[in-house]
């Protein structure tokens, strides 16, 4: 198989676990609908030159498609998996002022002073170990030090876990976040029962996360996805919206 063809089948994939049904395209379309209202509200505070974007883990580009319609945007994109950049590329690379990059987003070496306005990742940092992930916020918050650092994640302890495990069930889809023993420990927050988090939903606390911004950023918001009002023990996802020191 041609690594086109790879690349279109890994794009694929991934576009029907986000498009299942419409309560999937529902509950993920709450992190495009914030990023937009967060670049709008800087774009009015520019003066007429393109927003710089960066986005961490850009995956096959979902993102960068309403961004770059809705905003004059100069975008970069970066993930580690090359399927996903070339996938991006050929839905978007034919966009001006839109650059792809497989790269690791832990390293430094990938980051340049305040060389972007925002810099978001959506769903994505629960999938990169926590060792990584501390790298990054640092690279964000210490070098690029953009106006605003958006961060949506899935939450994964508490009722919410409960929900989401036996809704994606019933919907026949396997989310991964667990068997039946490990989604009721994470449900009652018993995190020592279940397995260290690597990579992936299981074991994922977004409380670690939020602090570890903290620690390196101002929060300005910290809400529910989709709705603000959900209380964060069943909300299906969570956004933080930073400003580094």
């Amino acid at each position: 198989m041609s690594a086109t063809s790879s690349a279109t089948r890994s794009a694929a994939s991934y576009e029907r676990v986000q498009n299942l049904n419409r309560i999937t395209r529902f509950l993920h379309s709450g992190r495009y609908a914030s990023l937009l209202r967060i670049a709008g509200e800087l774009s009015t505070q520019s003066s007429g030159a393109p927003m710089r974007a960066l986005e961490i883990g850009c995956g096959t580009g979902t993102a960068v498609g309403p961004l770059l319609d809705a905003y004059d945007v100069d975008y970069l994109g970066i993930d580690h998996n090359p399927l996903f950049i070339e996938a991006a590329r050929r839905s978007h690379g034919h966009r001006s002022h839109c650059t792809f990059l497989e790269a690791d987003a832990a390293d430094p070496r990938h980051y340049q002073p305040e060389s972007a306005d925002i810099v978001f990742a959506l769903e994505t940092l629960e999938h990169i170990p926590e060792g990584d992930v501390v790298r990054i916020v640092e690279n964000v918050c210490r070098i690029v030090r953009p106006k605003r650092f958006v961060v949506t994640v899935p939450v994964e302890i508490g009722p919410a876990v409960w929900i989401k495990n036996l809704g994606s069930v019933m919907m026949g889809h396997s989310r991964q976040s667990g068997n039946f023993s490990q989604t009721l420990w994470a449900g009652l927050y018993r995190m020592d029962r279940i397995p260290v988090h690597t990579d992936g939903h299981l074991g994922f606390d977004w409380r670690w996360l939020a602090q570890t911004i903290r620690h390196n950023a101002r929060m300005v918001e910290l809400s529910s996805l989709p709705f603000g009002w959900l209380p964060r023990t069943i909300a299906p996802t969570i956004l933080m919206v930073a400003e580094p020191r």
